[in-house]
């Protein structure tokens, strides 16, 4: 007989809370079971999703061809050094690079298959060379080419991650067509910074992340403006020790540093900062001459990005009307969702006086960077885009544009955006004007755009490396920019980065 049915009744009944227990214990194992399991799936998963994102390419990006000798007949030349005008020229292109300019209607091209030319009558058009934009922030392979199809040949990314120098490598490998990239580390920052930047804790940390970068590939440091000062010293110095640039966020040193860190940088990023930082939140029109003057004493490049404040100036005074403008199918769904909740919302919430307010602090911009001009400070066009809702290469014309409002002329504002740009990447002996020897990155227009910049806007043509892109293969880069990544596999992406970052 079992010795269950020998027990009383009384016994029963004592023994019931026991095995009810015992009962609910089994389904709490079970549980945790069940959770650890899922938790386990999940992160073999994403385990899988992180090695495999390396390797996955959309199928929609346009091929590099450049294979032709290119000739481009009745050209305009816009020489953004001297402002001068080359009139009726044509432009003899091969293996990606200018290797002539003679006058137009030129026939002896006995150095050239006659089977391998590409003749293009330009009928009067402008040259330029291709434009920079030296601020941007990169979430998806799409916005480089959405940069080209505006025109902006060149880019600089202001967070590095690691799904961006393969896309550094793969441009590299002429795998696809887009804008040259040059790329900075992950953003070096305090510990109370937000999950996107580099937590940089300790003098060793600082300088161990200087390594880090030059050792994976990256092509400058970007250091976050309110560093300690120990560590933003220890960060500079050793990046002078490796060769690594060093970009800064705020045209000012941190507190209890010194201004003499900042010379040899290779920018000073965001006037706004003039504005926060050494004006302390006040107009002081007479301290920002003295400001001004100590930045020229640097011999740094400063880059404005006015774009990005007049973004949030009309996401405050606008609201949804202003959004409602917004091309928001060229920005990836997952950095639409993130931006939105934690940036656009804080804007949109302004009240009256707020946004009054910015409208204000906008003016003082704008003579923040005259002020700077007028000291001759070398001013670079960087518009921020990739923040809140900016769109790549619009933004980088609405900076242009910004910069004529703030009282620049137009051959300011393109040596801003051309040849500025490439020395200050010493990269002036290949890029930053149209002359014999240098790579073909080339924007053509209809009118002079010493007369009007608007005109870039909508290029006639670009030429990247000396390929042929003519108003309906712009018109296919745009189209195709608007097929980015997926939520899930740009989230394996911010994945990656954030674990990169954390064992770094």
């Amino acid at each position: 007989m079992s010795p269950f049915l020998s027990l009383q009744s009384s016994q029963l009944i004592l023994l019931k809370p026991i095995m009810k227990n015992t009962q609910t214990l089994s389904i709490a194992k079970l549980t945790i079971l069940v959770i650890f399991g899922l938790f386990i799936l999940l992160i073999s998963v994403f385990t899988v999703s992180i090695l495999t994102v390396k390797h996955i390419k959309p199928d929609d990006l346009m091929p590099v061809d450049n294979s032709k000798t290119l000739i481009i007949d009745n050209i305009n030349i816009v020489s953004v050094t001297d402002n001068k005008l080359l009139t009726n020229r044509q432009l003899i292109i091969e293996k990606g690079l200018i290797k002539a300019i003679r006058p137009a209607g030129f026939e002896q091209h006995e150095f050239y298959d006659p089977n391998n030319i590409q003749r293009i009558n330009a009928k009067g058009a402008y040259v330029i060379p291709g434009l920079f934009d030296m601020h941007v922030h990169l979430h998806d392979r799409k916005y480089l080419m959405l940069n080209l199809a505006y025109g902006v040949t060149s880019v600089r990314s202001l967070r590095g991650q690691p799904m961006q120098l393969r896309w550094k490598q793969e441009l590299n490998d002429n795998e696809w067509l887009g804008s040259n990239l040059y790329l900075s580390s992950p953003v070096l920052a305090k510990a109370d910074s937000h999950a996107l930047d580099k937590r940089t804790l300790s003098v060793e940390d600082g300088k161990k992340q200087v390594r880090n970068a030059k050792q994976k590939g990256y092509d400058l440091i970007k250091v976050y403006g309110y560093l300690e000062a120990d560590i933003f010293e220890a960060i500079v110095t050793e990046a002078k020790k490796v060769n690594m640039p060093v970009a800064k966020h705020a045209p000012h040193p941190p507190k209890n540093s010194s201004w003499r860190y900042l010379k040899g940088l290779q920018s000073l990023e965001h006037v706004e900062d003039i504005y926060q930082g050494p004006l302390n939140y006040q107009f002081n029109k007479e301290q920002l001459q003295t400001i001004a003057m100590q930045i020229k004493e640097l011999n740094v490049p400063v880059v404005p990005t006015l774009a990005t404040f007049d973004h949030l100036t009309q996401l405050s005074n606008g609201k949804q009307t202003f959004i409602d403008t917004l091309e928001l199918d060229y920005i990836n769904p997952l950095y639409l969702d993130i931006l939105g909740k934690f940036s656009v919302t804080r804007w949109l919430n302004d009240n009256a006086e707020q946004s009054l307010f910015h409208l204000k602090k906008q003016q003082f911009l704008f003579e923040i960077v005259q002020v700077l001009h007028q000291n001759k400070v070398k001013l670079l066009v960087g518009s921020d885009s990739g923040t809140m809702f900016t769109v790549q290469g619009i933004a980088t014309h609405n900076e242009m544009t910004l910069l004529k409002e703030s009282g620049l002329s137009n051959s300011d504002i393109l040596k801003a955006a051309t040849i500025n740009a490439a020395q200050t990447l010493r990269v002036e002996n290949e890029y930053g004007s149209v002359e014999v020897g240098k790579v073909a990155d080339l924007v053509l227009v209809t009118s002079n755009p010493l007369d009007d910049l608007r005109v870039l806007k909508q290029p006639y043509a670009v030429v990247k490396k000396g390929q042929w892109l003519n108003e309906n293969k712009l018109r296919q880069l745009q189209q195709r920019a608007k097929n980015t990544a997926s939520y899930y596999w740009s989230l394996v992406r911010l994945a990656e980065d954030y674990l990169s970052r954390l064992l770094s």
